[in-house]
């Protein structure tokens, strides 16, 4: 990997990062491949591998190192030199490896998981590994329905796997030090721990939860990469969970209940992480941080803390009904602000648990707008059960009564685990009739306002893949087969391939996307 002079971004395959870890490689120690199936500055954004590989490397019986998806610049070469991925840490490949751990946050990720077995030399099937391959293991919100993955993932985490990684390790450093160690045996000890599902040795599974959060392992040294990657900054998780019940909403579900982070404990986080990385901003993370109960106080504390630093702080979006013009606030004051009405009308927003009124929203645009944000962003979603073309409008409508607003307009996806997984999804064609109306009616208002619409057909697929069964399984090693990667990304995405997936494996898709009946079994209703 030497010659990088035909690579797009070859910072994605350097090694040596400041803070990156560099253990001997040697007999008796167990080896763990992080890997992120997707490209380096998307993984290496995402605060759950760096809590990982802050726990696994701090214990001296652990290696722990990284992997991620190669662009198809990176694929070629490798394929056409046929030399297999590697780590960054070592160069070693991931059958070298004891553990492999895939965290799946996003169904279209699925393809490159694949593709990353494969590069490695890991057989792609469960069934044709052998007790010197490692095990491969999933976790992450789309572990919550395994039954897609359940041909190549040896073991999935159902829950955080902070809670649970050490009991895995320890079940099969126990089995390696025995010499030998049989594979079916050594899955059959790991279905017993709480948490996990090893398909074909356990029927029902209880999700596994950080109990003791404020005290809970936090990195402060993370890796500072020499590439810029899509979260570029300390981002500091300062809450666990959701305090609402919004019916859409898988994440409440599987992050429940909330926990949350003292003002102290934060505080110390932050001073450790600027002291340790030299990052200029710090990003306030949960899965609502308008709702953090100490907001006021956190701000005001981090205000004093790092703004003689020249320290940003920051929040990535804020429930309307939560945001207030407070004088403690200013250090949270960014180009933009992302409130998430869901959907336009009143009436609808009820449908979805979301008590917020028009009237609050325009108000609490007016008050950010006035007081340092330059712009406010609105997040909608389009195909909710119920939604009628008088919703659409009151979009535009609401739109026309903010200065400054753009709108994200996604199509709703009934995701498992949610109070709407049972619902259907809309046709591709209802979806992009709904697209049109929205833009027709800002043509008509001669509207500055910007919209940016998700890919129905990629909304579809995901909804597949996230509402699959076991035969799904067929239809990703198809598409595989037929070349695609990182269909996560849009110019990447081929919807005619997957068409084609789906014809040549006999599966009809139309079963993934209809409305279930009651009475109806899901394939993740197993999971507790």
């Amino acid at each position: 990997m030497n010659e990088m002079n035909d690579i797009l971004r070859p910072g994605r395959y350097v090694n040596n990062e400041w803070n990156a870890v560099h253990k001997e490689w040697k007999d008796g120690v167990s080896k763990i491949a992080l890997s992120f199936p997707d490209v380096y500055e998307i993984g290496m954004s995402h605060l759950g591998m760096k809590i990982l590989y802050g726990i696994l490397n701090r214990e001296e019986g652990i290696i722990c190192e990284r992997f991620f998806a190669p662009w198809p610049d990176m694929e070629k070469k490798l394929r056409d030199r046929k030399e297999k991925l590697s780590s960054l840490e070592s160069s070693r490949t991931l059958k070298e490896f004891d553990i492999i751990g895939f965290s799946l946050q996003y169904e279209m990720n699925y393809l490159d998981m694949l593709n990353m077995l494969d590069l490695s030399g890991v057989p792609l099937h469960c069934r044709e590994r052998g007790d010197d391959d490692p095990i491969v293991i999933a976790g992450g919100p789309c572990a919550f329905n395994p039954e897609p993955l359940v041909e190549f993932i040896d073991v999935f985490v159902l829950g955080e796997a902070e809670e649970i990684i050490l009991e895995i390790i320890r079940i099969v450093q126990g089995a390696s030090g025995k010499g030998h160690r049989v594979r079916g045996d050594v899955l059959k000890e790991l279905a017993k721990i709480e948490g996990v599902y090893v398909p074909g040795h356990n029927i029902a599974v209880k999700k596994r939860i950080v109990q003791d959060f404020d005290n809970s392992y936090f990195p402060t040294d993370v890796i500072v990469p020499y590439i810029q990657i899509v979260h570029d900054r300390i981002g500091i998780e300062i809450m666990r969970g959701c305090p609402h019940a919004c019916k859409f909403c898988q994440a409440c579900k599987i992050f429940h209940p909330l926990r949350i982070r003292s003002v102290s404990r934060i505080i110390e986080i932050a001073e450790e992480s600027v002291k340790n990385t030299g990052y200029e901003e710090i990003s306030l993370l949960s899965l609502s941080s308008g709702d953090y109960p100490h907001i006021e106080e956190l701000a005001r504390k981090l205000e004093e803390k790092f703004k003689p630093l020249g320290v940003k702080i920051s929040l990535p979006s804020l429930r309307v009904g939560t945001f207030e013009e407070r004088n403690g606030m200013n250090t949270l004051r960014r180009a933009g602000l992302t409130f998430a009405p869901e959907a336009g009308s009143e009436r609808l927003r009820h449908t979805l648990n979301k008590q917020i009124t028009d009237a609050e929203i325009v108000e609490k645009s007016r008050i950010a707008l006035s007081s340092g944000w330059r712009k406010v962003k609105l997040y909608f979603m389009v195909g909710l059960p119920g939604e009628t073309f008088e919703d659409l409008d009151a979009i535009i409508e609401l739109s026309g009564k903010i200065k400054n607003v753009n709108l994200s307009v996604n199509p709703f996806i009934p995701k498992p685990h949610s109070d709407f997984e049972r619902e259907e999804m809309e046709s591709l064609e209802i979806l992009k009739e709904k697209q049109k109306h929205l833009s027709s009616a800002l043509y008509a208002m001669r509207s500055k306002v910007k919209i940016d619409f998700h890919s129905p057909e990629t909304s579809r697929i995901e909804a597949i893949l996230a509402r699959g069964d076991r035969r799904i399984g067929k239809v990703l090693l198809k598409a595989w087969e037929k070349g695609l990667r990182l269909q996560a990304w849009t110019e990447k995405f081929n919807y005619h391939l997957w068409n084609q997936a789906f014809q040549e494996t006999g599966i009809d898709p139309e079963v993934y996307l209809r409305k279930k009946e009651k009475e109806e079994a899901l394939p993740w209703d197993f999971i507790k």
